[in-house]
């Protein structure tokens, strides 16, 4: 045999095992078991309807999860708000109670300088009150005859006659 004989008997041969092992069930008396499914299959209409429904619900599920999720960003932004708020007015509070205490104490040094004013004028008045006294008493009928005794005789009734009258 030559080669080129193998070569075509190789390629004359058929191969054809579905037939064969089918040819093979039958003489045997066993046939093949329609195929079975675990369920139903579904029509198309209603796969249809639940590609739908999934579509929907997904696209709103994934808006339910976007508001939430930007209802969370929300909230932390107004949380920090409060809490920087809460910082400021703190803060001004601690400007106020400074500014109440140096107020406070402005007005005390103020108050304090008046009374000093008013006790100076008061006093004033009383060295100017007194002393017109004096002055009044020193122009008087009788200072003056005590001062001319005092001057003229000197002792010790008529030194304390005129300290009497005239101071």
């Amino acid at each position: 045999m030559d080669k080129r004989d193998i070569d075509e008997q190789l390629n004359d041969l058929r191969f054809d095992m579905d037939d064969e092992i089918d040819a093979r069930n039958e003489r045997r008396g066993w046939q093949p078991q329609p195929a079975r499914h675990a369920y139903r299959p579904m029509e198309t209409s209603h796969a249809i309807i639940l590609a739908a429904i999934i579509i929907v619900g997904g696209l709103w599920g994934g808006k339910l999860v976007y508001d939430y999720i930007q209802e969370q960003r929300l909230k932390a932004e107004l949380t920090e708000l409060a809490r920087f708020m809460d910082n400021a007015i703190k803060d001004l509070d601690n400007n106020n109670r400074q500014m109440q205490s140096d107020i406070q104490k402005r007005s005390a040094s103020v108050e304090k300088a008046a009374q000093q004013h008013k006790v100076n004028e008061d006093r004033r008045r009383l060295d100017e009150i007194a002393r017109a006294q004096q002055e009044k008493k020193s122009q008087s009928a009788q200072c003056q005859f005590w001062r001319q005794q005092h001057a003229l005789n000197p002792d010790n009734r008529n030194t304390s006659k005129k300290e009497e009258t005239c101071n």
